[in-house]
């Protein structure tokens, strides 16, 4: 009930502790004045009127000025406000008091003592907003300690999760290695397959920890996906390699040449009832390598040109990766004959 929202984004509950406020102030004053007099004063409508109509109406709009509208605004952007707005509220208290005294048929100060009717409104403001600042700060200083246990918990949540996520590839490791292990002599060949896939989830472990690899662990890993693709297509999959040796130990970003070949098996080799050839290449090029993987498959139609890049997940990705990595697009060409070439430029030992 407290929490609900009554105007301008103002809570009850903020509005009963501006009017205990109101009502501590308005009950000093009273009693100030009560005493000075001998204990004669007793104007409670002169003490309603200031604080519970003047002051009250004029302060609601300068507390959501300065604590709804300029809520993050810096503090001396804040102090820089306040000199204009103080004058002005001290003034609108100063007429709307007399205008209301007027109206109720009420006194109030008057020659020289006019000055204590400036005076203590300028007084009061300042000590009010003092007071609404240093709440609004122990309440930002709350919602800080709040969100900083948030991101220390979302921190650690993600700590746990990588540690996960490395548990569980390495259970998967000694998984593989137990059915390995439980292979039957005979079927050596069954073991060397198994023993290729577990370098390969190795590899891929490794790269997503890892920025850069050498262009030698990543042919290793080409090498073996592609044998293992092999035992699915048998001799309808060929692989020829064309590779610059001296370009081995270069880095490159892990991951990029997969999506190429998986490309050249799927939607080239996949598709020819013979089969085809996919070739792997690298070669220097000024001051760059080019990096690429062609098939003498069915090539592609101008539907998959058009969306090459921007549906399914191997090319899209690598390409996007790509760009944001080198500002180097994934390119294609036909070839002469038949099939499809898809390749890359990297630079030459930038990539570290």
């Amino acid at each position: 009930m407290f929490n609900r929202t009554i105007f301008w984004g103002i809570k009850i509950w903020q509005v009963a502790a501006l009017l205990a406020f109101y009502a501590f102030f308005a009950t000093q004053h009273w009693l100030v004045r009560w005493l000075n007099s001998g204990k004669r004063y007793n104007s409670f409508q002169a003490i309603l009127i200031d604080y519970f109509v003047v002051k009250i109406v004029l302060t609601l709009p300068l507390w959501w000025l300065y604590f709804k509208k300029w809520q993050h605004k810096a503090i001396q952007f804040k102090l820089i406000m306040h000199s204009v707005t103080a004058p002005i509220w001290v003034c609108g208290w100063f007429y709307g008091y007399r205008m209301m005294q007027d109206l109720m048929g009420g006194g109030y100060l008057t020659g020289d003592a006019i000055w204590w009717d400036l005076y203590i409104p300028g007084l009061f403001y300042c000590l009010q907003f003092a007071v609404f600042h240093v709440y609004a700060f122990y309440q930002e200083t709350i919602l800080q300690k709040q969100r900083e246990q948030q991101l220390m918990q979302a921190a650690y949540n993600s700590e746990i999760n990588a540690l996960k996520a490395q548990i569980r590839p390495h259970f998967l490791f000694n998984t593989l290695n137990s059915i390995s292990a439980s292979v039957l002599v005979e079927m050596e060949h069954t073991r060397e397959l198994i023993a290729i896939l577990a370098d390969n989830l190795r590899y891929s472990l490794k790269a997503s920890e890892n920025e850069s690899m050498t262009f030698h662990d990543e042919l290793q890993f080409i090498q073996n996906t592609l044998d293992l693709e092999k035992e699915r297509w048998k001799e309808r999959l060929q692989v020829v390699y064309k590779i610059d040796e001296s370009l081995l130990q270069n880095k490159v970003p892990p991951m990029l040449l997969q999506p190429l070949t998986e490309n050249a098996v799927k939607h080239g080799i996949a598709k020819m009832v013979d089969g085809g050839t996919i070739h792997i290449s690298t070669r220097k090029s000024v001051k760059k390598i080019r990096i690429g993987a062609s098939d003498t498959g069915a090539g592609i139609d101008e539907t998959f040109k058009i969306n090459m890049f921007k549906k399914g997940i191997g090319l899209k990705k690598a390409h996007t990766r790509l760009m944001k990595l080198l500002n180097e697009p994934i390119q294609y060409r036909q070839q002469l004959v038949v099939g499809i070439e898809f390749y890359f430029y990297i630079p030459i030992n930038t990539i570290k």
